[in-house]
């Protein structure tokens, strides 16, 4: 009888100190981050007009048909091409962009816009990949890709 006794408060005792432990971590939380979050877009196409919405923007970017091509809402400049490669520059007070417009070899239309700096080198700061009916397959934010 002894023996049971003793068995029966050994058990008793190790549940108690298992239930003390997992007491003991509940005061602790622990989250992950991630260091990198990729952002989402929402592509919005209609008759005349592109609309791309990001996760990580609250304005959304307008694009507006005109002449086979789609020009930014903002300034009216050309921004998604499948007529010709293109390059444009704009000042924008003391920045300066450029945006490149061409042909892959696979069939896809790519819109390159840098930031420059001048003297120096410029950086890619967004990229979009469009085929010949303009539906865009990929869009690259923030590369900081520096291009000599």
């Amino acid at each position: 009888m002894k023996k049971n006794s003793v068995i029966i408060k050994t058990v008793l005792s190790m549940i108690v100190v298992s239930f003390l432990i997992q007491l003991s971590s509940c005061d602790k939380k622990q989250i992950r981050l991630s260091y990198y979050e990729r952002p989402s877009y929402l592509i919005t196409y209609s008759k005349n007009e592109i609309v791309i919405k990001s996760s990580k923007k609250k304005e959304a970017e307008h694009f507006f048909y005109k002449n086979g091509e789609y020009f930014n809402s903002k300034d009216s400049t050309l921004f998604f091409s499948v007529i010709k490669d293109t390059i444009v520059s704009i000042r924008n007070k003391e920045i300066t962009f450029k945006m490149e417009i061409e042909k892959e070899n696979n069939g896809l239309f790519k819109t390159t816009r840098f930031l420059l700096h001048n003297p120096g080198p410029k950086f890619s700061y967004s990229i979009y990949y469009y085929d010949s009916k303009y539906q865009i397959s990929k869009i690259i934010e923030n590369d900081l890709i520096i291009c000599k």
